[in-house]
């Protein structure tokens, strides 16, 4: 079902939620580098990752959630920054009826909304692509709805890349949904003529009918599963996530200011 327009004093927001095509395409990556810009422009932020599914005890220190909080450098509780984390690396709705639980919505908002009190601006991260469930009857699409924040696409630079986009942007759209940017990610490195060929085609293709500001690619970045910290140092000074900080922060411009 459409739902209705978003009102006037929401067209400023405080806030964009990192969402993709698909899972595994690089949201916390996107996510953190966007914090860590955003941070250097003097910028307090807040994060959130409501829902994470796949995280065993032994690994609670490298979730998405716990990175994000790290690179924020703030000291909110991880039960507000994630209120809901699953062991099963299924979707939430699965992960949560494994272990006998409900997402609740109106938890995630309360927790949103306390954490946004404390921060000038928010980076929330969702989980999977934005059809995903959530609950019997809810999706992440209703979630970053009720949120009220713009939605930042991450997806694929190559081959495949194209359809994915455009459903998922049709899809935000059709929930009137703002999109600040579609994010393409290189995964892999690029390096033979087909595959350079290919990925230029996919974004010349979205530049063409995406209908959304376009950045990328995001070079492939193996110094990620080697050292987080230090690659995501490097990382935020790249080109593409420059100009990423810079739409986010033209978006938000009027609503948030900086640390003296």
């Amino acid at each position: 079902m459409r739902i209705t327009k978003q009102q006037s004093h929401d067209s400023r927001p405080r806030g964009v939620f990192i969402t993709a095509t698909d899972t595994g395409v690089g949201k916390t990556l996107v996510a953190s580098a966007l914090v860590r810009c955003l941070i250097q422009q003097g910028i307090d932020v807040g994060v959130m990752k409501p829902i994470e599914t796949g995280v065993s005890r032994s690994r609670k220190l490298q979730s998405d959630g716990a990175r994000l909080r790290k690179t924020a450098g703030n000291r909110d509780p991880m039960t507000d920054v994630c209120p809901y984390v699953f062991r099963l690396p299924v979707a939430p709705l699965s992960a949560a009826r494994a272990e006998g639980k409900t997402v609740q919505m109106a938890t995630i908002l309360r927790t949103f909304r306390t954490l946004r009190q404390k921060h000038t601006f928010m980076v929330v991260e969702g989980v999977g692509g934005i059809y995903v469930p959530i609950t019997q009857s809810l999706n992440l699409s209703n979630l970053i709805y009720q949120m009220r924040l713009p939605a930042i696409v991450v997806g694929r630079s190559g081959v495949g890349g194209i359809n994915h986009a455009l459903l998922t942007l049709h899809a935000l759209r059709d929930q009137n949904i703002p999109v600040v940017a579609l994010v393409l990610n290189q995964q892999r490195p690029v390096r033979t003529k087909i595959a350079r060929a290919q990925e230029q085609s996919t974004i010349n293709l979205l530049r063409r009918l995406a209908g959304v500001s376009i950045v990328g690619p995001l070079p492939y970045a193996p110094m990620m599963n080697r050292s987080w910290d230090d690659g995501l140092t490097d990382f935020a000074k790249t080109t593409p996530m420059t100009k990423l900080a810079n739409l986010v922060l033209t978006t938000a411009q009027g609503t948030i200011s900086r640390r003296d």
